[in-house]
């Protein structure tokens, strides 16, 4: 018999699968930032659901090459992996993101965090469970805020 906490897990899993079909390169994908160092910054315009205060949107971040975006993201998966998963980590290619962001308010969270190699397999999987934070501004979420929320 499944545990709830495995049950919990397995339908996350699901879902997020059933939700990130996307390929990167998709044609509704919306760029919206580019780092200097070469990072770039995607939403998935069709992901969008409003309520009266708050959108939710998938966003996917590639990396062109291993720089500073890339090292923290493979900390993470580091971090976050079992120790057979660990050694992909370091073939991290794009970062999907469920963010829900208070348009009113100014803040956001993550709920879930999906990492994928080359070849779009899953490295790694979070589901998060944060409080919402404030928007810093000169950030790429308040760029991505700003398209969202209009």
């Amino acid at each position: 018999m499944i545990s709830r906490k495995h049950f919990f897990m397995l339908m996350t899993i699901g879902f997020v699968l059933s939700v990130f079909v996307t390929d990167v390169m998709d044609e509704n994908l919306i760029k919206y930032s580019e780092s200097k160092d070469g990072t770039l910054c995607y939403y998935n315009k069709d992901s969008i659901k409003r309520t009266s205060e708050t959108v939710q949107v998938f966003d996917i971040l590639k990396f062109n090459r291993k720089n500073e975006d890339w090292k923290s993201w493979v900390d993470l998966c580091i971090n976050d992996s079992n120790q057979k998963s660990k050694q992909n980590c370091n073939r991290l290619s794009f970062v999907k993101n469920l963010n829900e962001i208070n348009c009113k308010e100014g803040t956001y969270r993550i709920i879930v965090i999906v990492l994928y190699n080359e070849k779009s397999k899953i490295l790694d999987m979070s589901s998060l469970k944060t409080s919402m934070t404030n928007i810093v501004p000169n950030t790429i979420i308040e760029e991505l805020k700003n398209r969202v929320c209009k």
